[in-house]
């Protein structure tokens, strides 16, 4: 495991999918990092358990890697879809910085307080979400084995534009090391309502222009997570 992979987290982010290339806000942060890439991770929250001490703990460790030399760092907590979970992402620029980053000496072991762990290293491929918004849609996208990788991502790519377009601007991601070979859209929403309109979009293109296309899906998962600060 990478450092500092224990009680706390780094999106997603996931991670997991916002705040830096998807969220950053200003010229400055645009021309001070490239975030090429970004370090996912996903922790269950177990049964019975309070998660509000997880997401205490998962705070501290975001700051703590942004310490360690990520350009930025952040958290969303589930709220609809998938796993009942925190989702973490850190964005570097290269693999050089990464590496000075996980080559220091790490922290002892700490007690556990998430159950699943899951890390994922991606490649931003389109960053067109360039605020920082209370909420995310999170989409991941497997495709046919029998797929040449250019083909994969050419069909990710017309799905993306789908939720690009009726969201006004939305990151991909594209596997790189991890426990799966799939595509990430993360999407930013204002509220509810907000949410409401741009799936009405979705839906309108997907129903006029998708519906009859044969674009190998092999898995598919949407995650609605909201910001923690």
């Amino acid at each position: 495991m990478m450092k500092k992979l224990f009680t706390l987290l780094p999106l997603l982010g996931l991670s997991f999918f916002a705040y830096s290339a998807h969220h950053e806000s200003g010229e400055h942060d645009k021309k001070m990092f490239e975030n090429n890439f970004a370090y996912l991770s996903t922790y269950t929250i177990p049964a019975g358990s309070n998660p509000s001490v997880l997401e205490r703990s998962l705070l501290k460790n975001v700051k703590e890697l942004e310490e360690d030399g990520y350009n930025v760092c952040g958290l969303y907590r589930h709220s609809f879809g998938g796993d009942r979970a925190f989702y973490s992402f850190c964005y570097f620029d290269s693999w050089e910085q990464f590496a000075e980053i996980n080559d220091k000496p790490g922290a002892g072991d700490v007690r556990q307080l998430y159950g699943d762990h899951s890390d994922n290293l991606v490649a931003i491929v389109e960053k067109n979400l360039t605020k920082k918004t209370p909420h995310v849609l999170m989409a991941s996208y497997s495709f046919g084995p029998y797929l040449t990788d250019n083909e994969k991502r050419t069909n990710a790519k017309v799905l993306f534009d789908a939720y690009d377009k009726s969201f006004g601007g939305c990151n991909m991601m594209e596997h790189f090391w991890g426990s799966e070979q799939a595509w990430y859209f993360t999407c930013g929403f204002d509220s509810y309502a907000d949410f409401t309109k741009k799936v009405k979009t979705l839906s309108g293109i997907h129903e006029n222009e998708l519906a009859d296309l044969k674009l190998d899906v092999m898995d598919h998962s949407d995650n609605l997570m909201s910001l923690v600060e």
